[in-house]
């Protein structure tokens, strides 16, 4: 999917949030700048849980709206063994909101099942890519793609 702006971006996340689920898990990858944290903010709008704010120097903000949203970002992290730290065990497939991991490629954080969402620079803007690595996950990526 071609996202020319940061507006197309958020809405692709906003799209999102009529389909996620307790229980969901999110990688987001890309490069610095990609849209991540952009895609991100739609996706929070739309679970009525307000602004979002990147989580690079908190590592884990907490949204409340329809769900609740653990937004991750491991990009300062460097030994798996900081991962332990942030009590992501405790939320990993909590019925009651998802968890959002951006700089997921870095660790392996998430659930066997998740959706996993590549943003790219591209000329025409970013380019979102959708995978599914479960039943549920390729379920979202499918109607995410529709």
């Amino acid at each position: 999917m071609i996202l020319p702006d940061a507006a197309a971006t958020e809405r692709a996340g906003a799209a999102l949030a009529d389909l996620v689920a307790g229980g969901d898990a999110i990688a987001l990858i890309g490069d610095l700048g990609a849209g991540k944290t952009t895609f991100v903010t739609g996706l929070v709008a739309a679970l009525g849980a307000g602004a979002a704010a990147s989580p690079t120097f908190s590592l884990v903000n907490e949204y409340r709206g329809r769900l609740i949203i653990w937004h991750v970002d491991l990009y300062r992290l460097e030994r798996a063994a900081e991962i332990a730290e942030l009590g992501l065990d405790d939320v990993v497939g909590d019925p009651r909101g998802i968890l959002i991991v951006e700089w997921a490629d870095r660790f392996e954080v998430l659930p066997a099942d998740h959706l996993r969402i590549e943003l790219q620079h591209s000329d025409a803007g970013r380019i979102l890519t959708a995978s599914g690595t479960g039943p549920r996950g390729r379920a979202l990526a499918l109607a995410l793609q529709l």
